[in-house]
């Protein structure tokens, strides 16, 4: 095989088996395919690394030692250190590589040794008739199948693999809610949800920035800031079709812990108002302060504060929300405060 087919062959290969679209890996992989090659001075390697394929080349036949399952399990085994030190993608590329750098090579006419020390030749297909010949017009047409196959799986894989495109495809939750798991630290994440509204009972066509989850439901917000719970729980307040989810602008994501021992929340959240910002988190208030707390909305709505006694609950709240219900009040507890920047 020429070269460029055994470096698609490998690209083609890593890309579906490792589930990747990192060019970095898939390089590696590439550069990996050629070094069987270097028992022949002829080869690329064989003249980069010449004293090698120098004495390779006088003590074995092409196609022989390096063309095998022993050296490829040596290799792997050589290079277990890439997986100790945090690199087993790289320690894949390579293996994954060289081992398809050869095994391409079992569809030529001369095949290869690849039970070496055994010298017999794996050859397939059977027939001499269909075997590859290098340059040969039916190597090209295995090349460009090879590309279609790189190109189609570095394709789906950038886009977060397989399930993730299976999952887009069909619109479901479950797929729109490991997407947002996934990427919603690094990027906004924007829905597109068909369903019905479970108050109403109306027909829902519409787009949702989603902002956070609720158990196994989805938690979105529309274009008038109004939060709803998306997903099939009781408490839900769209039924979803279809959801079809779709990853935005680059973000940056700040999270800070907000402890409150008897203090006034208008103090301790001032500082902390900022656009696309989500409280979360339970707050006991001060008894002298119960009274005066009055929570207003529709069923219609998410409501991201709840009040049980003397304790506030609160999922993924403004900043304005909090201090509308709490003001001056002073309570007890922790929050988790969530700002989200939009990178430029």
């Amino acid at each position: 095989m020429l070269t460029v087919t055994h470096a698609a062959l490998a690209i083609a290969s890593t890309s579906l088996f490792m589930g990747t679209a990192d060019p970095w890996v898939l390089g590696t992989a590439a550069v990996a395919s050629q070094f069987p090659d270097v028992d022949t001075t002829g080869s690329v390697p064989g003249r980069i690394f010449y004293p090698v394929s120098r004495w390779l080349e006088s003590r074995f036949p092409h196609r022989s030692v390096t063309h095998s399952f022993l050296v490829t399990g040596l290799l792997a085994i050589a290079l277990l250190p890439l997986w100790f030190w945090g690199k087993p993608e790289f320690y894949w590329a390579l293996v994954i590589g060289y081992w398809m750098g050869w095994f391409g090579d079992v569809f030529s006419k001369s095949g290869v040794a690849a039970f070496f020390p055994n010298q017999a030749r794996l050859v397939i297909p059977a027939n001499p008739r269909l075997r590859l010949s290098t340059g040969s017009k039916a190597e090209a047409l295995v090349l460009a199948v090879l590309v279609f196959v790189a190109v189609v799986s570095i394709n789906i894989n950038s886009a977060g693999g397989i399930m993730r495109t299976f999952d887009q495809a069909l619109g479901s939750q479950s797929g729109a809610m490991e997407i947002y798991q996934r990427e919603s630290s690094k990027h906004q994440i924007f829905a597109q949800i068909q369903g019905r509204h479970t108050i109403t009972q109306q027909a829902i066509a519409g787009h949702y920035e989603v902002i956070g989850t609720v158990n196994q439901d989805l938690l979105v917000k529309d274009t008038q800031a109004r939060l709803y719970r998306v997903g099939t729980s009781p408490e839900a307040q769209i039924a979803p079709e279809k959801v079809h989810v779709a990853v935005g602008a680059t973000i940056s994501l700040l999270t800070r812990e907000v402890f409150l021992d008897s203090q006034s929340v208008r103090a301790a959240i001032t500082s902390l108002t900022l656009p696309n910002t989500y409280i979360s988190g339970r707050l006991t208030v001060d008894p002298l302060d119960r009274a005066d707390i009055r929570l207003h909305g529709s069923k219609q709505y998410f409501q991201p504060l709840q009040q049980f006694g003397e304790v506030l609950e609160l999922e993924s709240a403004s900043p304005g929300e909090l201090l509308a219900v709490l003001g001056d009040a002073f309570a007890t507890g922790n929050l988790i405060v969530r700002t989200i920047h939009v990178q430029p």
